[in-house]
């Protein structure tokens, strides 16, 4: 019964995301004026290396997922014990 309800909440969670998702208009980000000046490319690039930035990305990434999967697990964990109750 409740993995039933917790399918039933994360898919419709999904399919909210997804509609959300379909409204937004598309964006071609190559048209978008983003370029860094040239003297910040230049200092990146002495950065880069000492510290390797697409690590530190990589890192980053992982950390911010792990962050958001615990937050949500615990949502999900709060709704279920509101609902046994």
């Amino acid at each position: 019964m409740i993995t039933g309800l917790i399918d039933f909440i994360t898919g419709g969670a999904l399919q909210l995301v997804l509609l959300l998702l379909s409204l937004l208009p598309a964006v071609d980000l190559s048209a978008l004026p983003l370029a860094m000046p040239q003297g910040v490319a230049d200092a990146l690039g002495a950065l880069n290396w000492f510290v390797p930035v697409g690590d530190l990305i990589d890192i980053l990434t992982a950390w911010v997922g792990l962050v958001l999967a615990v937050n949500v697990a615990m949502v999900v964990q709060r709704v279920v014990s509101t609902v046994d109750r």
